[in-house]
């Protein structure tokens, strides 16, 4: 996967290279040449506000990008902002098998259900499930202690995809693992987003082939023929254990999220162990992938039996397992999002690394700070990447402005968890961020908690990350400095992109 980094590096030079020639030998031409991106431009930025269906801050911001910086601009919406992804005939046909054999599985046990739960049954399509032990594991360590352990107890399959996949220490000590239960008999099962893991070298997955580990590559951005869906991403980060255990949440693999970064003192972040019936929509969500990936006819069939769908109950909490992505034509899980906002009734509370809501989101919000439901939000104080960083200050204002609470953590730490709470009664925990690209743009999965100590333990995690952050007052935005507020506005236009 490395070659394809060289391959765009050296593409990018040659081309930097041509353009700075003709501008020093044949001015007039690169004029002519520019005229004509302008135009190009122009016509694109129509057929976005006119035809496009995203919304009107993705909408602004290509505008936006398209005019400000033509060349660049044109080439980057012609790799990037392309129509959506979509599953073929043969992919549509088995994910559809799939999901069928498991909604024959997973029949409605729970009765009777609140109003919340038979509103996101119907929008979702996934059942409520009870009989389940539900584990937050708070920052890497704990989190990494706890799978790595599970993965070591292996006796049947391990089902893993992950957005980003390091090769540095824990990255070596998974493959290791993998590996070894491959060598004992285990059937495993690797997946890796394309670009989000992209700098993973042949000789790691060569290594994990040869000891007969199944390994697929979502999108893989191989020439610049791929790069056209270089934007859908697949950012979900799950693990499937013998069809009875499971993880997901934030965590990526690498060193980073253990906190070993020069960049920063401390990595906060949130995973979560799941036990029991609901495990087999988590499978769900990683079969779904995987057989996106093998693009094969008949590959459902060795998955529509037991062994893969247990239902064995080992506790009393109930929940849910939402997953979608661009292959919808409903947003589900956003929606789902937007059903325990709206059904709050004192307290709203969000710890996202990027908060870049769309207009409904911050209307939503808004509307609730204003009824009088305490919403409290947590966003880095130092940011990982300073586009998104400073486009989170965008909305600062209005959602100061309605009376919402935002903090901003430890400014030498990062803060990358994405969590909420809705009156510490049920929350959500997954890998969906609080903005428009994990609402739009990319495959995500998230947890639904109605019931059990999980919930509480997420609460407690939320006030202690709150003594670690600092509130921001509206008298503080307005002292901000000129440049500071400029790039708040500029990074906020374009951040619906990232």
């Amino acid at each position: 996967m490395n070659q394809t980094l060289r391959q765009f590096s050296i593409v990018l030079l040659v081309t930097i290279i041509t353009f700075f020639l003709l501008f020093i030998f044949y001015p007039q031409f690169v004029l002519v040449i520019l005229s004509f991106f302008e135009l190009i431009s122009i016509l694109l930025s129509m057929y976005i506000v006119f035809r496009r269906k995203d919304v009107t801050s993705v909408k602004v911001a290509w505008v936006l990008t398209l005019y400000f910086v033509p060349v660049v601009g044109l080439f980057v919406y012609l790799f990037f902002g392309r129509s959506n992804l979509k599953s073929n005939t043969v992919q549509k046909q088995e994910q559809d098998r799939l999901v069928r054999y498991v909604q024959s599985i997973n029949r409605k046990t729970l009765e009777p259900l609140s109003c919340l739960e038979e509103k996101n049954e119907r929008l979702s399509k996934k059942v409520v499930m009870g009989g389940n032990q539900f584990e937050v594991l708070t920052d890497g360590e704990e989190t990494f202690s706890a799978i790595f352990a599970a993965l070591n107890e292996a006796k049947h399959h391990i089902h893993l995809f992950y957005f980003i996949i390091k090769e540095d220490e824990l990255g070596d000590q998974l493959r290791k693992i993998l590996i070894k239960k491959a060598s004992e008999g285990v059937k495993v099962r690797f997946g890796v987003d394309g670009l989000g893991s992209v700098k993973l070298s042949d000789a790691y997955l060569d290594s994990l082939k040869a000891a007969q580990v199944e390994v697929e590559i979502f999108n893989p951005i191989q020439s610049f023929y791929h790069i056209a869906r270089a934007n859908w991403r697949n950012h979900r980060k799950v693990i499937v254990i013998d069809g009875t255990l499971g993880f997901v949440g934030g965590l990526n693999i690498g060193n980073e999220y253990l906190g070993i970064t020069p960049k920063f003192s401390h990595w906060r972040d949130t995973h979560l162990q799941i036990a029991g019936p609901l495990v087999t929509q988590l499978q769900e969500s990683f079969l779904y992938d995987w057989l996106y990936m093998k693009n094969s006819a008949g590959s459902a069939n060795e998955f529509m039996v037991e062994s893969y769908f247990p239902t064995i109950e080992v506790g009393s909490d109930e929940g849910q397992v939402i997953y979608g992505g661009p292959y919808d034509q409903e947003r589900v899980v956003r929606d789902v999002l937007f059903n325990l906002i709206d059904s709050a009734k004192e307290k709203i509370s969000i710890a996202s690394p990027y908060f870049v809501p769309d207009d409904e989101l911050l209307a939503l919000l808004r509307r609730g700070a204003r009824n009088g439901i305490k919403v409290e939000i947590i966003i880095p104080g130092k940011g990982d990447r300073k586009l998104s960083y400073y486009g989170n200050d965008f909305y600062l204002e209005d959602l100061i402005s309605a009376g919402i609470q935002v903090y901003k953590y430890d400014d030498t730490a990062f803060l990358h968890c994405k969590v909420m709470i809705i009156d510490e009664q049920v929350a959500t925990i997954g890998s969906t961020n609080f903005d428009i690209r994990s609402f739009d743009i990319n495959h995500e999965v998230s947890a639904i908690l109605y019931t059990g100590q999980a919930i509480q333990k997420l609460a407690d995690d939320f006030k202690k990350d709150r003594t670690n952050a600092k509130q921001i007052t509206a008298l503080e935005l307005a002292q901000r400095s000129t440049w500071k507020k400029i790039k708040g506005k500029i990074c906020g236009l374009f951040a619906p992109l990232l």
